[in-house]
């Protein structure tokens, strides 16, 4: 008998730590979205840089009002001789998406005249991408 109690507080403690581990992978700091990007590509528009890619919610709630923003020329940001919108944004380009439903992806191309495409004689290539997702819960 002690040893059956014994197996049941363990498998019981098991679970417990599962499914706490599974909500904090989920669940970012002080309960923001935590949502990922499936795949991303730097794309040119009219001489411009811009991102098309997916973003998916594996969250078992929706989410609303995310904003998803690239610096693709983040590493001039703030330096004389790439033109005053490179240095005052660093070329920020974004999408907004209004709700995503629980489980689901969603594509997105972000927009913004920030991130102009450089001349191949300047020798300069955009930074790697690197998303910075903001969102919140919708109740």
């Amino acid at each position: 008998m002690k040893n059956y109690s014994m197996r049941r507080c363990v498998i019981s403690f098991s679970v417990f730590l599962l499914v706490a581990l599974c909500t904090t992978s989920v669940f970012g700091k002080d309960n923001i979205p935590k949502l990922k990007i499936i795949n991303d590509a730097l794309i040119e528009f009219n001489d411009m840089y811009c991102v098309k890619g997916s973003i998916f919610n594996p969250n078992g709630k929706a989410v609303k009002n995310v904003v998803i923003k690239y610096y693709i020329w983040e590493k001039l940001m703030g330096k004389d001789g790439y033109g005053s919108l490179i240095k005052k944004t660093g070329g920020l380009v974004y999408a907004t998406i209004k709700y995503i439903p629980p489980k689901t992806s969603v594509e997105f191309t972000t927009s913004g005249d920030n991130a102009p495409v450089m001349t191949v004689e300047s020798g300069l290539l955009p930074d790697p991408l690197n998303a910075e997702i903001t969102a919140e819960w919708d109740e």
